[in-house]
């Protein structure tokens, strides 16, 4: 239901490369149908772009008397718009690539179904997925209506361009907010896998150690079973970083940009908080009350990309490493067997997931605490450029 939910998203907003129908990407006049209405969609956020700046916000708004709060409006508008061109650019440009990558997700899920059975630690698993997922689709609709009730408190006597500003800021948020969440998904998805590969391997250490201690010889039957499935947990677990590397590959620039312009946001929102707190802006305990929203959902949301991301690169390398452990002191286990532990072992040695982004830097958890605290550090900047300015204009 989450995952539909999400699949309704991402088409609404023209960020799927094609419908699917049974797991498979639609074509012919479906496909037509939805080309035509994801460039009517393109064109109206291009129609709408000039209302992204309205001359009075400059003006007659709160942030009129303060230049650092208009750079920070720019920036983040400028980085929003470059983060939604590079997501409908992708779309148009890199569509036969994305299904193909679709295709071959969807085939891959369905590999790793198969693992699956009724025992409680693949219940717990799902469990585990359906709570992340939970999480990202209350996030989202979370920032979405914050962000909606935060914008309709500007105060101004415009009319027409107040409800234009309004709706394109929104538009422009929906959309980036509905790309997020979907890459997110996405590395949710080939994380699930991963856990599941895990599952098998270890129940297949368990089955082992219990012949270790009970037998004195392993069975032909048994030796043969469990080669094939050591082989076939090599398999999929090599296809799902192949396919990790492909994602990030595929979407490194349009996940670059949103990190961006989180980045420029997290600067917008701490400083419009740092505003808030001296009274420098006028508030109502309405407004205070939606600035706080505001700010949990942008933490929660950023946490939530730190962690999916951890998961597929970090910590997957790490527990399929102490999962390998676990066969190091079998004895009855044929050379041939042993030979295929080798290889799972330098495979995952020599080929780690990572993401660096842009090829410029590593993305995880130590460089988003980094982040974080570059951040506090950008506002104390501005903070101090702020009282300098109040100071000069006083004298």
């Amino acid at each position: 239901m989450l995952l539909k939910s999400f699949y309704i998203y991402t088409v609404c907003c023209g960020l799927m490369p094609a419908p699917l129908r049974k797991r498979k990407f639609l074509t012919g006049c479906a496909l037509r149908w939805y080309l035509l209405y994801t460039a009517c969609l393109h064109g109206v956020l291009l129609v709408l772009l000039p209302f992204t700046f309205p001359r009075y916000m400059y003006d007659e708004s709160y942030m009129s008397s303060n230049l650092v709060l208009q750079w920070a409006f720019n920036l983040t508008n400028i980085t929003r718009i470059m983060a939604m061109f590079s997501g409908g650019l992708m779309m148009w440009f890199k569509r036969k690539r994305l299904m193909e990558l679709g295709d071959r997700l969807l085939s891959h899920c369905l590999k790793c179904s198969r693992l699956e059975d009724h025992s409680e630690k693949y219940t717990k698993l799902r469990k585990k997925i359906r709570g992340v997922l939970g999480q990202m689709f209350f996030v989202t609709n979370f920032s979405l209506l914050g962000g909606t009730l935060i914008l309709m408190e500007i105060d101004t006597d415009h009319g027409f361009g107040k409800v234009s500003m309004i709706m394109t800021h929104i538009l422009q948020y929906t959309y980036i907010v509905i790309m997020m969440a979907g890459i997110c998904v996405i590395l949710v998805i080939l994380h699930w896998q991963s856990e599941r590969v895990q599952i098998a391997l270890g129940d297949l250490s368990l089955f082992l150690n219990h012949e270790e201690r009970n037998s004195l010889v392993l069975t032909e039957n048994k030796s043969k079973k469990s080669l094939d499935h050591l082989r076939n947990l090599f398999q999929l677990f090599a296809e799902n970083q192949r396919l990790i590397i492909v994602v990030f590959e595929t979407l490194d620039i349009p996940i670059a940009l949103l990190l961006l312009k989180m980045f420029v946001t997290n600067v917008n929102l701490v400083y419009h908080g740092v505003q808030f707190g001296n009274e420098s802006i006028e508030t109502s305990f309405y407004t205070r009350i939606l600035g706080q929203w505001v700010l949990i959902s942008h933490y929660w949301s950023a946490v939530l990309v730190m962690n999916v991301v951890d998961d597929v690169t970090r910590r997957s390398d790490l527990k399929m490493g102490n999962r390998l452990r676990e066969f190091s002191h079998l004895e009855l286990v044929k050379r041939e067997f042993q030979l295929e532990l080798e290889l799972f072992s330098d495979h995952l040695r020599c080929h780690p997931a990572t993401y660096k982004v842009c090829g410029l830097f590593v993305f995880n958890k130590q460089t988003s605490l980094v982040y974080f605290f570059y951040v506090l550090v950008q506002v104390l900047v501005l903070v101090q450029f702020d009282l300098k300015n109040k100071v000069g204009e006083s004298h």
